[in-house]
């Protein structure tokens, strides 16, 4: 192998690496849940782009309705609160996006069953 083609490989080899490295968001995402007995199944995921984008993602398999508060916080900005409610039997998804990725983003999640919704005027 010359010495030319040698320098032109490992240059491939060294844009391929920084490239890779910018495209995929290396922060770790760390769920923390309380529940207090609602049956809420929760998922997160990190999407590709430039910035960060992080999903929740939760689906509701209790009964009954469910509110949920799900705050994010980046440690770069601001934390974020969304609130949800959630019918039995649904899915939702929460999006929180920052202009960077963060180091590591903390989510914490807490449900609860919602008040009824008694309508029988008594």
């Amino acid at each position: 192998m010359s010495n030319n083609t040698a320098k032109l490989t490992l240059s491939l080899l060294l844009l391929l690496t920084i490239n890779s490295a910018f495209a995929t968001n290396v922060y770790s995402v760390h769920l923390k849940k309380q529940l207090n007995g609602a049956k809420i199944f929760a998922e997160t995921n990190k999407l590709n782009v430039p910035g960060s984008v992080t999903m929740l993602k939760l689906s509701n398999f209790d009964t009954r309705t469910v509110a949920c508060k799900a705050t994010f916080d980046p440690r770069i900005e601001p934390p974020k609160a969304f609130k949800r409610l959630l019918k039995p039997n649904t899915s939702i998804s929460i999006r929180h996006t920052t202009p960077r990725p963060p180091n590591r983003i903390n989510i914490s999640l807490i449900c609860k069953p919602a008040p009824s919704e008694d309508t029988s005027g008594t």
